[in-house]
């Protein structure tokens, strides 16, 4: 964090693409660090313009981004249990697989009967899969209707996976930085891809990465690692700006929170995402909940 404040401090910090090179600059990688700043920035910009971000990111285009759901657990009576507590404000439900081929298959059939008319149901690997546990799965529950997320580490090995499925696949932690986007959109290599900002390093990147998808017709996942309030706000305004069309699902990261990040949360009534149209993005820091800071630069 020294390096990247000795680089911004004195800058003007509503000029985005000059702070993304600065901090690039600065320091290679930590777009955890990067990403914070950044949405920081598009905050400040917004509220020196007196617009919401989502304004200055191209306008309303989702008006409420349907949320997604993990479901933690691996006991059918509790995945059930999950299911059912969550779906008075949720219609997709991500599982979390990758543990053991059978399980998993088992696991995925299972969640996929409980799905009810407008839920969908897809099963993430976290690439925890191997190429043949990966075509085992896929093979056993190809006549569900479901997405596979991210089942091999390697790029090789997902889309040797794509090419024996008639699955629709989404890809996750392959999607760090442009060019990646572009081999996925050359090779077709994803139904689905998911831009999480804190992985690319901060919202000016992820937009340029969002919209390569869009125009090509990939839908997107629009979110970020984790984090809180304010993390949710901009997540809410980068799904806002987002056809709707083409936006698979986007998720309230603060749901999974139990401490405040900010104030106020954007609101998610009936299983979707607002952004709100105050300036900025619409969420203040919650300094209680925040603590002292680790660091001052000044």
């Amino acid at each position: 964090m020294p390096s990247l404040a000795g680089a911004l401090l004195g800058q003007d910090l509503r000029e985005l693409e000059k702070i993304g090179l600065k901090m690039d600059g600065a320091i290679e990688g930590c777009t955890y660090a990067k990403s914070t700043l950044d949405m920081a920035c598009w905050d400040i910009l917004g509220k020196s313009n007196g617009v919401p971000v989502y304004k200055l990111l191209g306008g309303k285009l989702t008006d409420g981004a349907p949320l997604y759901r993990c479901v933690m657990e691996q006991e059918h009576d509790k995945i059930q249990a999950e299911m059912e507590q969550y779906r008075a404000g949720y219609k997709y439900f991500k599982l979390r697989v990758g543990i053991q081929p059978d399980a998993d298959i088992e696991l995925i059939r299972f969640a996929a009967g409980l799905a009810q008319p407008g839920e969908v149901v897809y099963a993430d690997a976290n690439c925890r899969w191997t190429l043949p546990e990966a075509l085992k799965v896929v093979r056993a529950v190809e006549d569900l209707d479901i997405l596979i997320e991210q089942p091999c580490l390697t790029y090789e090995d997902n889309m040797q996976v794509r090419a024996n499925t008639n699955q629709s696949m989404k890809l996750d932690e392959l999607v760090t930085d442009l060019s990646m986007a572009e081999r996925i959109v050359q090779d077709r290599a994803a139904d689905v891809a998911c831009v999480k900002m804190a992985r690319i390093g901060g919202l000016t990147k992820a937009r340029k990465i969002r919209d390569l998808f869009v125009d090509n017709g990939v839908k997107v996942v629009t979110e970020c690692m984790m984090g809180g309030e304010i993390v949710s706000a901009a997540v809410s305004h980068f799904a806002a700006s987002t056809p709707a069309e083409l936006l698979f699902n986007t998720t309230d990261l603060h749901a999974y929170f139990t401490k405040s990040t900010g104030t106020p949360p954007p609101p998610t009534p009936n299983g979707r995402l607002y952004c709100s149209d105050s300036p900025g993005l619409g969420v203040e820091p919650d300094f209680d909940g925040l603590g002292n800071p680790v660091a001052v630069f000044e």
